[in-house]
């Protein structure tokens, strides 16, 4: 399973970092109806070279004593509580975050209803999961 995520990370990377380099190189920025277009080809290529760092873990192979310690109970359930906390950290911060820009005047709706809509996203993913996992342990 982790395999197969970093399969599609690895390959949507590529195609996004591609198409971001293929805007410039075509010229197809020039045709787009947007503001910015430079930041289109920055944006897009930035993306696709974070995702492709991100989808390279797949060609690591671990060694035996690596796994045996992936597969500690003790570490799995520390790894298990920083990612918890660093979650509360993150979207706390990023509420923080909404809430400073609204009030210095730099928000607009799309900006806003996007940040709500990923930390709502995040909350129900956040509660289904507890309750799935809560059923089936």
């Amino acid at each position: 399973m982790k395999h197969k995520i970093q399969k599609v990370e690895l390959f949507i990377g590529v195609i996004i970092f591609l198409g971001g380099l293929l805007t410039y190189g075509l010229g197809v920025h020039q045709l787009l109806p947007v503001p910015r277009p430079d930041l289109v080809v920055y944006g897009t290529t930035l993306i696709g070279i974070i995702l492709i760092f991100m989808g390279c873990d797949i060609f690591s192979k671990p060694t035996k004593e690596m796994q045996i310690l992936e597969n500690d109970e003790r570490n799995i359930a520390i790894t298990n509580a920083s990612l918890a906390n660093a979650y509360k950290v993150t979207l706390t911060l990023l509420v923080l975050v909404l809430f400073a820009l609204i009030f210095m005047g730099y928000m607009s709706k799309v900006v806003f209803f996007s940040i709500v809509g990923v930390i709502a996203i995040g909350q129900i993913t956040w509660v289904t999961t507890a309750r799935y996992l809560d059923k089936k342990m």
